[in-house]
């Protein structure tokens, strides 16, 4: 049996399998299961502890690798700590990577149905505005909305007063705000509620 020092210097596979899936993991959380308070956040801890867990794994595997002389190893177990400390340290970027992909999944997969409410909504001289409720994260919502206008993109000082008064009865309304999270193309947007 050969000793570490001994081993092959071969790159590990499992951490990079590992931030993958928990990078999927994130994304399943976020938007595509639609969960409600407090699943969400259980969920959301649970995934970010046994990515913690793991991470702590592959640092101590990482140091033992280094301290055998086997470089490709350690630098190959050290992308799981390292992926952790960025979700940590910046989680909008990891956590906004994960609802963009969200969002153009969660749309993918009822976009047909979206496109035929949208031709189903009558002309009345207008632009057409539709607004799907998706869900929550936490403590806001994600609205699906369709703007033939585009004006949600647009600061409320230059919105007109016909886009804000057919957004009355709708999410957009909300007292909190919205935030357009994600342009899904064709006048679609991933927007994220305050309500």
């Amino acid at each position: 049996m050969p000793t570490a020092a001994l081993a092959p210097d071969r790159p590990a596979i499992w951490p990079i399998l590992a931030v993958a899936v928990l990078f999927a993991g994130l994304v399943l959380v976020d938007t595509a299961l639609e969960w409600e308070p407090p699943f969400d956040a259980l969920a959301l801890l649970a995934l970010l502890a046994l990515w913690c867990g793991a991470a702590m794994g592959a640092a101590r595997q990482a140091v033992r690798a280094r301290r055998d002389r086997r470089p490709r190893r350690a630098l190959s177990l050290a992308i799981l700590p390292l992926a952790f400390l960025v979700t940590v340290v910046h989680p909008r970027l990891v956590m906004g990577g994960a609802q963009s992909l969200g969002d153009h999944l969660h749309f993918a997969k009822g976009r047909p149905s979206y496109l035929a409410q949208v031709r189903a909504l009558p002309s009345i001289g207008e632009p057409k505005l539709l607004v799907w409720g998706w869900g929550g994260f936490i403590v806001a919502s994600t609205s699906l909305v369709y703007d033939e206008s585009d004006e949600i993109t647009l600061p409320p000082e230059r919105q007109s007063a016909s886009w804000k008064a057919r957004t009355e009865h709708t999410d957009l309304a909300c007292p909190y705000g919205y935030r357009v999270r994600t342009a899904l193309g064709g006048h679609f947007y991933a927007v994220g509620v305050g309500c």
